[in-house]
């Protein structure tokens, strides 16, 4: 197994510990949110498998993020060698002083490259569920080109929106597994596999859920209108609680002002990291999504049986 290093930084309080908890060691969200965590006291180290690879976590108290900031040799203990640092900020922090937010950020990128750590600096941007109403999306979408805007650095971040709520849970796991994908040749060649079939597709969408139900890949053709992706969460994340909910019981699922075709099929005697395969489409019909699996599942079995 290959090993990472990943470190989760930021302010106090913004959920750090908590999105530890709930991704890497199965804590339920709901309990949480009524029994709070404490904070965290100092540097915590804990490992963790994700599909072919180990992950060495670091998750830095957010009391001591001001002395990480300026202190070379914690620096240098904390990220070297590392894959990614995490910085976590979230909404309300984000309204009421953007701009120490972005301090932090720029921070972040300058010491990445003064040391040459060569990390992936990624933002999330965490607690969306606070953002009331319809149209999450477009929402997002704005505060996503805002926070570029102000960041205003040599190149773009990747910013994922996150939440812990019941009915978001799949923001979390997707910016996991989309982060760890990068590093974990398995999830690699699905995502490749899975690219290939449904890039030259209209407006379809494409999941690969864990034996844990966490989401490990999300693949989406150009035109997809991304706007409805939390509506699909929503969806998906019933259907795994209520087996009355479930997609394959039903062709369609309607995610806002959409109406999605939808289908699913089992992917656990492929590959045991793999569990479901869940397809949606404004454009394919039913017999085309049955196609689609099917070539999908055949160029798995070529690769993994």
């Amino acid at each position: 197994m290959v090993t990472k290093r990943v470190a989760l930084v930021g302010k106090p309080e913004v959920g750090k510990t908590t999105i530890k908890k709930v991704i890497f060691e199965g804590e339920d969200p709901n309990e949480l949110v009524l029994f709070p965590l404490e904070a965290t006291i100092g540097m915590k180290h804990s490992v963790h498998n994700f599909m072919d690879l180990t992950i060495s976590l670091l998750d830095a108290p957010g009391q001591s993020l001001p002395i990480l900031l300026k202190d070379e040799e914690k620096q240098i203990m904390s990220f070297q060698n590392t894959g990614a640092i995490i910085y976590v900020f979230d909404y309300p922090t984000w309204i009421a002083d953007s701009q120490d937010i972005i301090d932090d950020i720029q921070s972040l990128y300058k010491i990445n490259k003064k040391h040459k750590f060569g990390a992936k600096i990624i933002l999330f941007l965490h607690k969306i569920d606070l953002l009331l109403g319809k149209k999450i999306g477009s929402k997002l979408d704005i505060i996503r080109r805002q926070i570029i805007r102000q960041v205003n650095l040599p190149e773009e971040l990747p910013i994922y929106f996150t939440s812990l709520h019941p009915n978001l849970i799949y923001t979390i796991s997707n910016a996991i597994s989309d982060i760890f994908s990068n590093f974990s040749e398995d999830a690699l060649a699905l995502k490749e596999i899975i690219t290939n079939k449904i890039s030259e597709l209209s407006k379809t969408i494409c999941f690969v859920s864990n034996q844990d139900n966490n989401l490990i890949i999300q693949v989406s053709s150009p035109s997809f209108d991304t706007t409805v992706l939390y509506y699909l969460y929503e969806k998906i994340y019933s259907a795994i609680k209520s087996p009355e909910n479930s997609i394959a019981k039903s062709r369609f699922v309607n995610v806002g002002s959409k109406l999605l075709m939808a289908t699913t099929e089992s992917l656990s005697d492929i590959h045991p990291n793999f569990n479901l395969l869940s397809i949606f489409s404004e454009i394919l019909e039913e017999n085309d999504l049955n196609e689609l699996v099917q070539d999908i599942k055949n160029e798995l079995k070529q690769k993994y049986n």
